[in-house]
């Protein structure tokens, strides 16, 4: 799970140092506050009280998808360390010498029963690692390694190793990417496939920021949902029927080669898609299209395509089935998002920006309901930005689930909770933030003010 976000010098995010230089972040976190409402919410860590949900509210353009692209780059960096041009230019920009600056980024979460902390900083402009390091959170911290690359100094704890050779080869490993400089030591042994037990720590640490940290902008398309829809999944259709779609029944309807050529602009484009996989080594796999709303699952084996099947959807008596291009948009985000709330991947943390796009009100009440139902006996999290004012209901919402971003005048973004204001259990939250209270709202200046009487 993850329990705390830091991050600076990052779009919104500005650049600041204490007396003694050292970065003072902007920090996001899911540790429990003062709040006992549904505390059968809460998961606990020996010392630590981690929330499952948390909400991001605030105006346009205050910084809230902000904070989801630096969760994301962060990961994005760990994942591909050598290739970050898409975020060479993303330092804060409020200060032309943030461009020299570090961009930190540092990460808070638990894999089984241990916590971490991991971070790193970056100068972003040229791709340059300046630092990295990983604490094991107990009772205290225990530091992992640390290092800083322009000074090329290194620390490690050798007790972690259990093998002689193993610590000399990770010292080996942690000198080597101080002087490549553009490099993380998490991604380089990953890529070096170094599997014995002494690295097990690292790998299951760059499998987390892989498998667990689940990042959904609002254009991302449909993903490991389409593979609910497999015969008889009885949850699956109980959901779609619960959250009134309107969809009664679906089915995966074979289809042939030539039929499936028709659906490409061109015979070439088809081929692509028609070979079988590159890689020798894989035997079976599958993937998911989606081309201009129709979805098709394609099955390979050793020879080639194996299988293609259709998704179709059934409404009530209709006759005919449905594409999924077919159904609403807000139908067709409802299945994007399915695998949110019927997952069975413990510990996955699901961060989806703008919720509530293309819902109705009541929707994205329902949705968040749902999650927190079924992922009552799992440790599962899921965070959301939205503008949906009518889900911020204390009968509904924790305080401390509630989370607001505004921008300041220097056009910094900060971020603060609910439990900053001391308002009582039966407040109507929603009414009180958008008559702007708790700040993060809009505020518009009068129009004859602006344009004259005239």
């Amino acid at each position: 799970m993850l329990m705390r976000f830091s991050v600076s010098n990052f779009l919104s995010f500005g650049y600041k140092v204490d007396e003694k230089g050292e970065i003072i972040p902007t920090e996001y976190h899911l540790y429990a506050g003062r709040s006992e409402q549904h505390s059968e919410r809460v998961v606990h860590y020996q010392e630590r009280k981690v929330l499952k949900f948390s909400s991001i509210y605030g105006a346009n353009a205050s910084g809230k998808s902000n904070l989801i692209q630096a969760i994301d780059a962060g990961k994005q960096i760990v994942l591909d360390a050598t290739e970050r041009k898409y975020i060479s230019e993303k330092f804060c920009k409020n200060k032309s010498t943030n461009i020299d600056q570090p961009t930190y980024f540092e990460y808070e979460f638990s894999i089984g029963k241990q916590c971490f902390a991991y971070g790193f900083t970056v100068r972003l402009r040229d791709n340059l690692i300046l630092s990295e390091w990983l604490y094991e959170l107990n009772t205290k911290e225990h530091v992992i390694f640390e290092r800083v690359t322009e000074e090329e100094e290194y620390y490690f704890d050798e007790t972690i190793f259990h093998e002689k050779e193993n610590s000399e080869q990770f010292c080996f490993f942690i000198r080597d990417v101080n002087r490549i400089k553009t490099t993380l030591l998490l991604y380089e042994i990953k890529r070096r496939n170094m599997n014995e037990r002494d690295f097990e720590l690292f790998n299951n640490i760059y499998d987390w920021f892989k498998y667990k940290l689940v990042v959904i902008y609002p254009e991302t398309k449909i993903g490991n949902s389409f593979f609910l829809f497999k015969d008889n999944n009885k949850n699956l259709m109980d959901i779609l029927k619960y959250l009134d779609t309107g969809i009664t029944d679906y089915d995966m309807r074979e289809i042939n080669e030539a039929a499936l050529k028709e659906y490409f602009p061109s015979e070439r484009v088809a081929e692509i898609f028609l070979k079988k996989p590159s890689d020798e080594k894989i035997i079976k796999t599958k993937r998911i299209l989606d081309i201009g709303g129709i979805l098709l699952e394609i099955d390979y084996n050793e020879e080639g395509v194996e299988k293609v099947a259709k998704l179709m959807f059934q409404h009530g008596e209709d006759t005919e089935k449905y594409e999924y291009g077919e159904e609403s948009d807000g139908t067709q985000r409802l299945i994007q998002l399915l695998n949110v709330i019927l997952n069975d991947g413990e510990e996955t943390i699901f961060i989806i920006d703008e919720l509530d796009r293309s819902f109705h009100p009541q929707m994205t009440i329902k949705f968040v309901e749902t999650f927190l139902k079924f992922s009552a006996k799992k440790a599962t999290q899921l965070i959301i930005t939205t503008h949906e004012s009518n889900l911020m209901d204390l009968n509904i919402l924790r305080r401390d689930e509630i989370w607001f971003a505004e921008k300041e005048k220097d056009n910094n973004t900060i971020l603060y909770t609910l439990e900053k204001f001391k308002i009582r259990y039966d407040k109507v939250v929603a009414k009180d933030y958008l008559a702007g209270r708790y700040g993060a709202v809009p505020v518009f200046q009068d129009f004859e003010y602006v344009w004259g009487e005239k």
